[in-house]
């Protein structure tokens, strides 16, 4: 017999306060905290620095020359009646207004939780300006952000056709106010619109001890002084000793709180040096003037040597609103090598631009004209793209420069011309402006030019479009195979493709043949085949860009260690097969360079270290007996420096955060010399016994090497 028995459920509700909760398990105070992120953006002379401090701070401030980069401004919110017990902030994010500042603003405007699109309500003509900003924006937050259109300095006047203004916010799906951040009108009920406009349910909130906040707050404190640059190690004990009454917290809490302001971009940690940046700002404002000595070039490349931007090389002037010059004010030199190296990184990630050789190149800013020629290559397909072409154009050329299947040849202004790796083949592409958002791309070939590489080209550029643009629409060109007349219009044909398929042909204007649309290139085009072959290519890609990133993380991280022992370092502008990365020039007591060198080679993962059975040594395979002789030909001794990865970072491709699990070096030079016989006997492998590179082993190498006992 089976007895049937309903157990009594006892359901444990989750606590309506779980600070509260929390608290009374453990004794600990506890606070909930969520932040939001806001972006104040708009053509210059918008208003928006003011408007920012207006919202934060309640009062007034004349904000004098217009905004370089973007800065973040904390706005602290009083406890409301539904949430008394929940700490929130929001973080207004105020970016520059001048046009050719927009392209790096993208590094700054992911995660946001709301849009202020800010106009001069004192011009008349804004809207071209407030739609540019939208197709800028939609290139990186989600289309869900909600955004508000903000009138500024409505007590200088109203000259904006408010009709216009109102027909376009309606249009867009934007709520309209009217402020004034001098007299204060509007701007208390913009204030209240916006809280209520955020998700608040949706942000990240954080339910964590006492200490938490005190951290958080010491923080910011610290950013409100100016302070800019700490390693982890310095900021913690910096923060132990302005909290002497507070019992001492782990790493680990501290680390959890750089992640909560993190979220917003209040400070940033970076991937190497165990650097915490208290003001990522500075990133952007280093990035404009990187724009600002792009386009003051007389020869117009878009080209900027690496050593510029290591040496910090760069114009720190602009033109402030009364014509006369104002200089950026710049960090101290060790934090500003800092913050170039991370600058350099994130548009190289970002896809801003590309390295060659010992320059980095920026598609979007060469200005160079393209010269006439008699015979223009035949164009085999356009795109109609709409979105942010600055951004579009600039990551398409990158992407096919750092191909492992095309080699950038030649940069004009808004044109590229590309050459295949095997038989010099000639192709290209070029960008036509039709208005700030809305473009075609125009995908030509030179003679020679097999159907193949054709078709591998364009799907490289039809895979890129269709992730970057907000649409982008495919349009193949004829030419009658028999007279060669080309066959308009495109947009017609294609739509007779597409609806037509293997059927759809058409007649010659010229010659009257007829002939198919679906032709060879169009079944190359759409095979399977092709695409599987496309997407290896570009697998291959990504992993070799992933392993150009670790090295490039491992230059950055060898920099930082050695600068913190006040040591001079450069980076050499190099290919990876010619044997040098990095240059080291000892210090004198008083910082000035002695002229006594080492040369590095690093090597970035843990590939490159095996372990030998017999003794478990590990071993490092030369590959290439030239790098021998390169090394030997120095004039001062090289270092072998390797960095390697836990297990899962090593594994991991594409990853947002790696971190090297140790990084060693050792000296070479004496070891070759005595192994080759002076260069006369090749040399296979290395056994490594590499010491850690720290402050403590660069300052160590300095004193045997100025001493004399290193030579």
């Amino acid at each position: 017999m089976r007895l049937s028995m309903t157990p009594t459920s006892h359901r444990l509700e989750p606590p309506a306060n779980p600070g509260r909760f929390t608290e009374a398990l453990t004794g600990q105070r506890y606070t909930q905290y969520t932040n939001a992120k806001v972006l104040v953006i708009g053509d210059t002379h918008a208003g928006k620095t003011g408007l920012a401090f207006r919202l934060a701070n309640d009062a007034w401030k004349p904000s004098g020359e217009s905004t370089v980069g973007a800065w973040a401004t904390q706005w602290k919110l009083k406890h409301g009646n539904a949430e008394p017990a929940v700490d929130r902030e929001i973080w207004l994010w105020d970016f520059g207004g001048q046009a050719d500042q927009r392209l790096v603003h993208q590094l700054y405007m992911d995660r946001a939780a709301l849009i202020l699109l800010l106009f001069n309500a004192d011009q008349e003509d804004v809207l071209p300006g407030l739609r540019d900003w939208q197709t800028a924006l939609r290139r990186s937050l989600k289309a869900q952000t909600p955004h508000f259109l903000v009138a500024g300095r409505i007590d200088a006047g109203f000259k904006a056709s408010r009709g216009k203004l109102q027909a376009f916010a309606q249009e867009q799906r934007l709520a309209y106010h009217e402020t004034s951040a001098k007299s204060g009108d509007g701007c208390d009920e913009l204030r209240a619109a916006m809280i209520a406009a955020i998700l608040w349910a949706q942000m990240e909130r954080r339910t964590s001890p006492r200490i938490f906040k005190l951290i958080k707050d010491e923080i910011l404190k610290l950013r409100d002084e100016g302070q800019v640059l700490h390693t982890f190690k310095e900021l913690r004990e910096l923060l132990w000793q302005r909290l002497p009454d507070e019992p001492r917290f782990t790493g680990e809490t501290l680390q959890t709180v750089i992640g909560l302001l993190d979220g917003p971009g209040v400070v940033r940690e970076l991937e190497y040096g165990t650097y915490i940046l208290l003001a990522p700002e500075w990133i952007n404002a280093y990035a404009q003037a990187v724009i600002r000595t792009l386009r003051s070039a007389a020869n117009e490349l878009g080209v900027l040597p690496l050593r510029s931007i290591a040496e910090g090389k760069l114009i720190y002037q602009s033109i402030g609103r009364d014509g006369a010059a104002v200089e950026m004010k710049r960090l101290p030199p060790v934090e500003e090598r800092v913050v170039l190296g991370e600058m350099e990184q994130q548009l190289e990630q970002r896809g801003l631009c590309l390295r060659q050789g010992d320059k980095l190149v920026f598609p979007s800013h060469c200005g160079r004209d393209r010269p006439a020629v008699l015979e223009h290559p035949s164009v085999f397909v356009s795109y109609a793209v709409k979105g942010f072409l600055d951004d579009i154009y600039a990551t398409l050329v990158v992407k096919l420069a750092d191909s492992e299947s095309f080699q950038l040849k030649e940069l004009w202004r808004d044109a590229a011309d590309f050459v295949t790796l095997e038989g010099d083949h000639h192709m290209g592409l070029k960008l036509t402006r039709e208005s700030g958002s809305d473009g075609d791309i125009s995908v030509y070939f030179g003679k020679g030019v097999t159907q193949q590489e054709q078709v591998i080209f364009a799907n490289y550029i039809h895979a890129h479009l269709q992730t970057s643009c907000e649409e982008a629409q495919r349009l193949r060109h004829y030419v009658c195979p028999k007279c060669h007349a080309p066959k308009g219009n495109p947009e017609v044909l294609m739509k007779k493709l597409l609806r037509e398929k293997q059927n759809a042909d058409t007649e010659c204007d010229d010659c009257g043949q007829r002939f198919q649309l679906w032709d060879a290139l169009e079944k190359k085009f759409a095979s399977e085949v092709v695409r599987a072959q496309v997407e290896h290519l570009r697998a291959d890609d990504l992993a070799k860009l992933d392993t150009r990133r670790r090295g490039k993380l491992l230059v950055l991280e060898v920099g930082a260690r050695i600068t913190s022992a006040d040591q001079k370092c450069f980076e050499i502008p190099a290919t990876e097969d010619e044997g040098l990365d990095m240059e080291l020039e000892f210090t004198n007591d008083d910082g000035e360079g002695t002229g006594c060198r080492l040369y590095l080679q690093l090597k970035s993962g843990n590939s490159h270290l095996t372990k030998r059975k017999t003794d478990g040594a590990e071993i490092f395979a030369i590959k290439k007996q030239r790098w021998v002789e390169y090394w030997l030909q120095q004039p001062h001794p090289v270092m072998l420096v390797i960095g390697t990865f836990s297990e899962n970072d090593e594994r991991a491709i594409g990853e947002d955060k790696l971190e090297f699990a140790d990084v060693r070096w050792m000296e070479i030079t004496s070891m070759l010399k005595r192994e080759s016989r002076n260069g006369t006997k090749p040399v296979k492998q290395i056994e490594f016994k590499g010491e850690r590179l720290d402050m403590t082993s660069v300052r160590r190498l300095r004193e045997r090497t100025l001493s004399g006992t290193v030579s």
